[in-house]
């Protein structure tokens, strides 16, 4: 997973179509299995760009996108936030996003 770590690169990221974004820490254990979990319980989600953000190394991301705790999954459609799950993360939700997102293309 490709690692974002300037707003220039996270402004780029969530311009696509449709994007995922997760905002981890390297000291979290949750955080470094998010994203196999994800992988696991929504196989669409391998056909969306996804991408991470560590907050220690990026500290500008935290303030603009006003994430304060991790992990948080931030879903990006045209540039705009559509869906935000954090600390507990509900697949299922994000799952429908996603379907919902390549039924209308």
């Amino acid at each position: 997973m490709h690692t974002l770590e300037t707003l220039a690169e996270v402004e780029a990221f969530v311009a696509a179509p449709f994007s995922v974004l997760i905002a981890k820490s390297h000291t979290c254990a949750t955080c470094q299995q998010i994203t196999a979990h994800l992988n696991a319980k929504i196989p669409e989600l391998n056909t969306v760009p996804t991408a991470q953000v560590f907050l220690e190394d990026f500290e500008a991301f935290r303030g603009h996108y006003v994430v304060f705790s991790v992990p948080t999954v931030l879903v990006f459609s045209d540039g705009k936030e559509r869906l935000r799950e954090s600390r507990f993360i509900r697949t299922d939700v994000i799952r429908r996003a996603l379907l919902a997102y390549q039924e209308s293309q």
